[in-house]
């Protein structure tokens, strides 16, 4: 999970305000119930039913589904007593106002993204410190003053509309710009004109994942969206099209160039190659990576050429010349390849591998004149490579150990790349990495007050269940002993080929210097490996990543780090699903476990939502009973078992969670109330925000601080002071 922090309005101000603002509100008697029980800290019954259905011949019981319905009278006092349950709790603790004392501090300095040249300006996302949101900037030259072009703090009142995406124009002229509310990912399509700062007519609805390409000319634009109104009613409404919308124009004239055939979960990303007067589309299916490659000419999109086609294998383009495109592909390389394609000729057997497979994971290129530089992932390291164009290597850039890079915005004739370089020790840095001689020089430091640059990073390697070589990194001060004391928090994600990289985070910064050790383990499921690690972990093969994490907690506690009473997990999202699932395993290898926004019902999270598009990862329980048998034996809400104690749990999730429905916390946390009464576990729900991304900076350092007192409450401990941090 990728963190960016926020203030802390709690629920009781958010109740004031609304008092104060003249709000009249309406208690019924299932309120009242709830709010009695929530004062006296007993969990209350979730409505339920008698509920039941048949797959593949077995009957499963889900006397919990009136949880999926939030708008019920009930399932709303259920929701507000269980929080505010967890919320007595956990603002009663100490280190709570402690914990987010630093990171209002810690945070308190100015961030801002790569600068990204279109024409002759330079575009950035910002903040100024503590400002729920990013705005968005302009420069009219790389070291000139920056003017505020789009002012987040300006958009609403309470800090929770996002923008999301950012695209401007080929001479940076006007920008099209996204906008999300409270955590969610549905979006609207907006264009201001750069010179003077002011908003053009057009509004564009039904964006959710919106991607944008400009035309040449910088009239109109080609986007990717979902069906609405003014498209057949026939067309399945969970599939992407791209369309083109000239500006001035209304939606309903819009020309969709783009409906890919049949009732699928098409996810499209458009993008301009003006010197080939080329749109490119790339096409999945949900969350796979086995991609499909289109293109078609800018100036007349009628005619779609297939370069590469959907559900064949991993595909992804970095870029062309002219009418030579470059890609990097698992196909024939489970660790990933960059190959050549004539577009006039594309079938595979006629590409150029230009990058060979290797050890090492091939993680993306970025395509120059006479220059390629290539990014490969070793042991959970980037590594960073330039080749000439026939893919020989010319040297290998250092830039330290255990380091994560992202490459800015180019030009296929610059000179230089700038990088943003991060690592678990310091926020990242840019850096000015020169073609011509492969050295880089400091372009922009970090202005963070706090760093680790004392603290202990290692990697070891942990040896799985089957044999399999885990990476895991340890965070700590110098000083702790072996002696199995020390508090502990595992952590992972495990799923969708993503790689855990290095990665500076405050809440790591605040675990450690408390006294803690922060362990995170890089299982499969994910793509530090390539192709191979990521199959291994995902389907029926899932189960693995559990027995990578489990072997990570058992290596931390037969090496003296820690002790299962001390050892704390914790995972967000698919990573959520991760530690419930590995609680319910081995239960007694935690002390505590903290599982943010998961999924759990891993029978129907096709019908919630975005779940449909995760067919991919986890299969299909409906459709394929070798499916439904792997994930009935792993998912959490279906592996309860009763009258077993379970370590303490914190399930955090948001009201407008369209990613992850919240309906997957509701129903694991009634069941494991009613199935194991004597385990305590606590639902908070955090209001107006959604899966994660696009989150107010608020929302954001408000779930971090809980997680945070939640675990150093119940796993104990020495607790060391946290430093203290001037605020600017």
């Amino acid at each position: 999970m990728e963190f960016i922090a926020r203030s802390h309005p709690t629920r009781r101000t958010v109740v004031i305000g609304g008092i104060a603002a003249g709000a009249l509100t309406v208690v019924d008697p299932l309120h009242r119930q709830a709010r009695a029980a929530s004062a006296a800290g007993i969990a209350s019954p979730a409505p339920r039913d008698d509920t039941a259905y048949s797959l593949h011949g077995v009957t499963i019981a889900d006397p919990y589904r009136p949880l999926e319905d939030g708008a019920r009278a009930d399932v709303r006092a259920w929701i507000d007593a269980e929080d505010g349950r967890a919320r007595a709790l956990i603002d009663s603790l100490p280190i709570r106002n402690r914990v987010h004392d630093f990171f209002l501090a810690a945070l308190d300095y100015p961030r801002t993204t790569i600068p990204a040249r279109y024409g002759q300006r330079y575009f950035t996302h910002f903040s100024e410190g503590l400002a729920n949101q990013r705005s968005f900037g302009v420069q009219e030259y790389l070291a000139g003053p920056r003017r505020t072009l789009i002012d987040a703090a300006a958009l609403s009142n309470d800090g929770t509309v996002t923008i999301s995406g950012t695209f401007p124009d080929r001479l940076g002229t006007k920008v099209a710009y996204l906008l999300s509310e409270a955590g969610s990912d549905r979006e609207t399509l907006h264009v201001r004109d750069v010179e003077t700062g002011q908003d053009l007519q057009d509004v564009l609805a039904w964006c959710k994942h919106t991607t944008v390409a400009w035309a040449r000319d910088g009239r109109s634009f080609f986007y990717s969206r979902y069906p609405g109104e003014y498209d057949p009613a026939d067309w399945y409404r969970r599939g992407q099209i791209v369309c083109q919308h000239r500006l001035g124009e209304p939606q309903a004239a819009d020309r969709v160039i783009f409906h890919p055939p049949g009732s699928r979960d098409f996810y499209l990303q458009v993008f301009s190659s003006m010197d080939a007067d080329l749109l490119k589309i790339v096409a999945g299916i949900g969350t796979s990576e086995k991609e499909g490659y289109f293109i078609t000419p800018l100036h007349d999109p009628s005619h779609i050429t297939e370069i590469f086609p959907i559900g064949a294998a991993g595909f992804y383009p970095v870029g062309n010349v002219g009418a030579t495109h470059y890609a990097i592909t698992n196909l024939d390389a489970p660790k990933w390849r960059l190959v050549r394609i004539d577009q006039s000729d594309p079938k595979p057997d006629r590409w150029h591998t230009v990058i060979a497979e290797s050890d090492a994971t091939l993680n993306f290129a970025a395509v120059f004149e006479s220059r390629l530089v290539v990014k490969h992932l070793d042991n959970v390291n980037h590594r960073i490579s330039i080749h000439d164009l026939s893919g020989e290597r010319l040297s290998t850039v250092d830039l330290g150990k255990l380091e994560s890079v992202t490459f800015g915005r180019y030009y296929r004739n610059d000179d230089h790349l700038l990088l943003e370089v991060d690592d678990y020790k310091q926020p990242g840095r840019v850096e000015w990495l020169s073609l011509d001689d492969s050295t880089t020089s400091l372009f922009r430091a970090s202005s963070a007050k706090h760093n680790l640059s004392d603290v202990v990073v290692r990697q070891v390697f942990v040896t799985g269940k089957d044999g399999a070589r885990i990476p895991m990194t340890l965070i700590h001060r110098p000083d702790i002993p072996t002696d199995g004391s020390n508090r502990t928090l595992l952590y992972a994600y495990g799923g969708f080929g993503f790689a855990l990289w290095p990665y500076y985070s405050e809440r790591i910064a605040a675990w450690v210097r408390m006294g803690g050790i922060y362990a995170l383990a890089s299982i499969r499921g994910g793509g530090e490996y390539g192709q191979p690690w990521h199959d291994g972990g995902r389907g029926v093969h899932k189960q693995a990543s559990f027995d990578d994490f489990i072997a990570s907690a058992e290596w931390l506690i037969s090496n003296g780090y820690t002790r299962p009473d001390r050892l704390g997990s914790n995972g967000a999202s698919n990573g959520g699903l991760l530690v419930l699932a590995t609680m319910l395993q081995r239960p007694d290898l935690f002390g505590a476990v903290v599982s943010a926004v998961p999924v759990t019902d891993m029978l129907r999270f096709p019908k919630f939502t975005f779940g449909v598009n995760w067919t991919p990862e986890y299969g299909d329980a409906e459709k394929n009973e070798a499916d439904f048998k792997a994930l009935l034996a792993y998912s959490p809400l279906h592996n309860i078992r009763k009258d077993v104690k379970y370590p303490p749990l914190l399930i955090l999730t948001a009201d407008n969670d369209d990613r992850v429905a919240p309906a997957h916390s509701y129903k694991f946390v009634a069941t494991m109330q009613s199935e194991s009464p004597d385990s305590p576990v606590y639902l908070a729900v955090e209001r107006r925000a959604g899966h994660g991304q696009g989150n107010a900076l608020n929302k954001s350092i408000d779930r971090e601080c809980d997680t945070i007192a939640f675990l150093c409450e119940k796993l104990g401990g020495p607790m060391l002071d946290l430093p203290k941090i001037g605020r600017t």
